[in-house]
């Protein structure tokens, strides 16, 4: 699979990504790296962060034997993916579109949202208005009037939700990290 392929990552290939704490550690990491970042960094990161030391307490056996396994395992998975790039001229990695992707199987179910309610209550308030100048032969009132206000409340209501909505698809989740 090349990173320009445009079709979505299958599920199995995505829980196969994201079944490896490491896999996921990187995908964060690169999530959150402007640029491009060395794999001797990141490998570095990540032990550090496994063996609960500061980067410079790391021993040497450490950080070879995470390198070794990102270089040769979770690097290779990913790039196969279409998930990251990796050259290995410059040793460096970086995170593709398709990043985006994995993130989506973390994104919080959103809870009910209240638009039904807030159109309902819009619509019903213009009914009752609407009734209610034929009821009591309110003179100052047309049905015109009245129906061009729900319109107008409709349409701004609308105009919210999709400002709303717009919002919320835009936030990107991260990758979590916990470990298995």
């Amino acid at each position: 699979m090349s990173d320009t392929d445009t079709t979505t990552l299958s599920q199995d290939i995505a829980f196969d990504i994201l079944s490896n704490a490491r896999r996921r550690f990187v995908l964060r990491e690169l999530q959150q790296a402007p640029d491009e970042v060395e794999l001797v960094e990141l490998a570095e990161r990540l032990a550090a962060e496994e063996n609960g030391v500061t980067r410079e307490a790391l021993t040497a056996q450490q950080r070879k034997r995470t390198y070794v396994s990102l270089y040769q395992t979770h690097v290779p998975k990913l790039v196969e993916a279409g998930v990251a790039t990796y050259d290995q001229d410059t040793g460096e990695i970086a995170a593709t579109e398709r990043v985006g992707e994995l993130s989506e199987y973390f994104r919080d179910e959103p809870e009910s949202s209240p638009w039904p309610l807030v159109y309902g209550l819009v619509a019903g308030v213009g009914f009752v208005a609407y009734l209610g100048i034929f009821l009591l032969d309110a003179d100052p009132l047309e049905p015109t009037h009245v129906g061009g206000g729900v319109i107008l409340g409709l349409l701004i209501v609308s105009l919210l939700h999709y400002a709303y909505a717009t919002r919320a698809d835009g936030e990107l989740e991260l990758v979590p990290v916990e470990r298995e």
